[in-house]
């Protein structure tokens, strides 16, 4: 146990040492969280005041409703839409910053410039990805609503096969540009002739997002409770908007950190260079397979 725990410190030291090195690397995850905020609310406020909102609350809050044909297919075209949407923003930005990432391990200096010129090259790949993912996320929803406790265990089991499955398509679509059959195919082949079949999990950087996020989030609630204390409205302000921004690097350095190790399990997978300080031996052991 605690030879795993050394080596998954030495990983997130690595990881988010590259974005302290980096620190313009943020950026992409700022700009993915915007975005996502943005189609959300494209989304959400015209349905908000079409009062399509309230309708489906009130399906769901009803046992004893039926929701029509109509109604299920207005749902999963727009939870479609909103999934892909969704999905293209995000991989957009996380396309670019692996780019930079790689750009890291072969000792170059990367650029905000570099990323967004590189994922725009991509572009293609990208929006072909984003509408797979759409349809997977629509589809295991749909198995959710099937039976409320079987349907949710099958949708799991599936949604962590497909994880696994897909958990190298972005350092694919960075590094090969290619499309999303050939993308998971490639993904799935190298998870399993590096690291087998019988795969019950892998690394994580959760835990130490989890040591960094829980101080900023007792930080920014003693800034907010303080300022509340004073009663001056301008504090209270000033507080609330230091605790977001404060929220936002720590949320954007754990998601940025879980991107460069892809980049780096992947280079590793594929036979490629290394950063410094980084030893293959360790990342044999990045997943955990069945005895």
């Amino acid at each position: 146990m605690f030879e795993t725990i050394s080596r998954s410190w030495k990983f997130a030291k690595i990881s988010y040492g590259i974005i302290w090195d980096f620190k313009h690397l943020l950026a992409f995850p700022i700009l993915a969280g915007v975005a996502s905020l943005l189609v959300l609310a494209s989304f959400a406020l015209p349905l908000w005041g079409m009062g399509t909102i309230e309708q489906w609350m009130a399906l769901i809050s009803d046992e004893n409703a039926q929701p029509t044909n109509a109604d299920k297919a207005l749902f999963f075209s727009l939870a479609f839409i909103f999934y892909f949407c969704n999905f293209f923003v995000v991989v957009f930005f996380n396309t670019a910053l692996c780019a930079c990432v790689m750009q890291v391990i072969e000792g170059k200096a990367p650029s905000i410039e570099y990323g967004l010129k590189h994922a725009a090259a991509r572009l293609p790949q990208i929006l072909a990805w984003a509408f797979v993912s759409a349809l997977v996320g629509v589809l295991l929803r749909a198995i959710e609503g099937v039976n409320e406790k079987v349907g949710r265990w099958v949708a799991a089991i599936l949604g962590a096969g497909w994880a696994v499955l897909t958990f190298f398509v972005v350092p694919v679509i960075v590094s090969r540009g290619a499309g999303p059959i050939d993308a998971i195919k490639h993904s799935g082949s190298t998870m399993t002739k590096t690291w087998g079949t019988s795969l019950v999990g892998r690394f994580s950087l959760g835990l130490l997002a989890f040591l960094l996020t829980l101080p900023a989030i007792l930080l920014a609630g003693l800034l907010v409770v303080g300022a509340v204390i004073t009663g001056s409205l301008v504090l209270i302000i000033v507080a609330a908007v230091c605790a977001v921004g404060l929220l936002v690097i720590v949320g954007s350095a754990n998601a940025a950190a879980d991107i460069v190790f892809r980049a780096i399990l992947y280079n590793y997978a594929t036979g490629q260079s290394l950063p410094q300080g980084v030893e293959r031996a360790d990342l044999a052991h990045a997943f955990v397979t069945r005895s």
